[in-house]
C-alpha cells in the first residue's frame, strides 16, 4: 500500500508539518459513536463463541431487514422472505462481492463467452474483486466536465461494443448509486439505465450500497435496491438473473474494522451464498460485534447519529469547496463536490497535470511539505482505463470535518500548493 510507506516516512521524520492528515483513506479510525461503543463493551459472554446461525445472528438479521426497509422505503409488496432476505456479512462485503462473482461464474454454461463485469468508473476496486476470478473489467466513464454523471448513449454504445466480441460478454453489472469516489447520487434514470443493460445481456446485477445512509442533509438517496424489486416484481416476480445488494454498517457508523454489513438477495441466492460459498473460506464468527450491531440499530441512537452525520458532512462539504476556491484559488469547475458519501473530487493543478507522472509528483509533494494526504481518484493499485482519458484529479475525504480541511488547506496555501502551483524547477 504506497500510503504506508509515505506514513512511516512522515513519521520517521519527527512529522514536521503536525500531525498527517489523511485525506486518501476513508478513514479516521476514530469516528465509532460513543453509544456503538458502549453496546461492544456490553455483550454478553456467550457472543465470544461460534453462532449456528450460518445467516448471522437472527437478532441483528431482524434489524438490519427493518433498518434496510426503512433506508431503502421499500413498499409492502416487496416481502422479505419471497422477494428478497438479508443475512450478514461478517468478514466484510468485499469478501460477500467475491462469493456471488463466484456463484455468477458457476451458474453460466460452460460454454460462455468470457465473462464481462460492467462498471461505472473512476470506481472502487471492483477490478480488484473480480479480475482474480477470470472476469473482465469494463469501464464506463464518468467525466469530470459532465459532473460525473453516466452518459445513458456511452452506456449503450459500450454495452453494445461488449455484445459484439464473439469471445466476450456481460456477465455482471454493478450499481453504485451513491458513488464512490464522485459523491454523485445517481438518479433513478441511471440506475434504471444500468439495470436495463444487465436484463438485456442476462446479466447478474451487483449493487454496492456502502454509502446509501451517507450523504447530505437536503438529499434523498436513490435506492438501487428498490428500483431493482420494483422491476421484478413488474416483470411477474420472475427470478431472472442473480442479483446481490451489500450495504457495509462500517460505513455508516464508523466502525470498518467490524467487518460487519447486510447481504440482500433472492432467498435462493441467499441460501448458496452462505450455506456454501461462504463456508469454503469462513466460519460462524464476530458474533460480539453483531449482537453490539444489534443493540445500536434497535436502539433511537443510531437514527440520531445519521441524522447528525449528515449535517456535518454537509457543513464540511461546503467548507471544502470554499476553502479550495478562496485559499487555493482554485476555480470552481475544478472542484466536485457531489451531495453523498463522504468525498470530494478536485483536480491536480494544471502545472501538474500535464502526465501521470507530474501528477503522482504533486500527490508526494503535497504530503512532504505539509503532511496532507491525497488518493488518486482511480484507486491503488489500478491506474486509470485507457478509455478514462488523462484529466487527473485526486478524491479527498471528509472525515476528519471542517477542522481538519481548513487545516489542511491552510498547510497547502502555506506550502505555495495552489491551483498555480508548478514543479521546482
Amino acid at each position: 500500500m504506497p500510503d504506508a510507506g509515505l506514513l512511516r516516512q512522515y513519521l520517521a521524520a519527527g512529522m514536521p508539518h503536525g500531525e498527517p492528515i489523511c485525506m486518501s483513506f476513508g478513514e479516521t479510525w476514530d469516528r465509532i459513536p460513543p453509544g456503538l461503543a458502549d453496546c461492544l463493551r456490553q455483550v454478553p459472554r456467550s457472543s465470544h463463541g461460534y453462532q449456528l446461525s450460518l445467516h448471522g445472528l437472527p437478532r441483528l438479521r431482524t434489524a438490519l431487514a427493518a433498518h434496510l426497509t426503512a433506508s431503502h422505503r421499500l413498499p409492502d409488496t416487496a416481502e422479505r422472505g419471497r422477494h428478497w432476505e438479508v443475512g450478514v456479512s461478517w468478514t466484510g462485503t468485499r469478501a460477500a462481492m467475491f462469493d456471488f462473482a463466484r456463484l455468477v461464474l458457476d451458474r453460466r454454461p460452460a460454454t460462455a463467452r468470457r465473462p464481462v463485469a460492467l462498471v461505472a468508473g473512476p470506481a472502487w476496486d471492483y477490478a480488484g474483486v473480480l479480475t482474480p476470478l477470470g472476469y473482465d473489467v469494463r469501464h464506463l466513464p464518468l467525466r469530470f466536465d459532465r459532473g460525473f454523471v453516466p452518459d445513458p448513449e456511452e452506456l449503450a454504445e459500450l454495452a453494445a461494443e461488449i455484445a459484439r466480441d464473439p469471445a466476450a460478454g456481460t456477465a455482471m453489472v454493478v450499481v453504485n448509486a451513491q458513488h464512490n469516489p464522485t459523491a454523485v447520487n445517481w438518479s433513478p434514470d441511471s440506475v434504471n439505465a444500468l439495470l436495463d443493460a444487465a436484463e438485456s445481456a442476462g446479466a447478474a446485477v451487483l449493487i454496492d450500497d456502502a454509502y446509501l445512509n451517507v450523504h447530505d442533509v437536503a438529499v434523498e438517496p436513490t435506492s438501487a435496491l428498490r428500483l431493482l424489486l420494483d422491476r421484478r416484481r413488474a416483470a411477474g416476480n420472475s427470478t431472472g438473473a442473480p442479483w446481490l445488494a451489500v450495504q457495509s454498517m462500517g460505513k455508516q457508523f464508523g466502525c470498518n474494522g467490524w467487518g460487519v454489513g447486510a447481504v440482500t438477495a433472492p432467498p435462493e441466492i441467499l441460501d448458496a451464498l452462505v450455506n456454501g460459498y461462504r463456508l469454503h473460506h469462513s466460519l460462524m464468527s464476530s458474533g460480539m460485534l453483531q449482537h453490539a450491531m444489534a443493540d445500536w440499530l434497535e436502539s433511537v441512537a443510531s437514527t440520531q447519529f445519521l441524522a447528525e452525520q449528515r449535517v456535518r458532512l454537509t457543513e464540511t462539504r461546503a467548507a471544502a469547496e470554499e476553502q479550495f476556491v478562496k485559499r487555493l484559488g482554485y476555480p470552481a469547475s475544478a472542484v466536485h463536490t457531489g451531495e453523498c458519501t463522504p468525498y470530494i473530487v478536485v483536480r491536480v493543478p494544471p502545472g501538474y497535470a500535464g502526465d501521470e507522472e507530474s501528477a503522482r509528483e504533486f500527490r508526494a509533494v503535497c504530503f512532504e511539505r505539509t503532511g496532507v494526504l491525497t488518493a488518486p481518484v482511480w484507486p491503488w493499485p489500478m491506474p486509470a482505463p485507457e478509455e478514462a482519458g488523462h484529466d487527473p484529479q485526486l478524491r479527498l475525504y471528509l472525515g476528519s470535518g471542517t477542522e481538519g480541511v481548513t487545516e489542511a488547506v491552510r498547510r497547502m496555501s502555506a506550502a505555495g500548493l495552489t491551483w498555480t502551483a508548478r514543479p521546482a524547477g
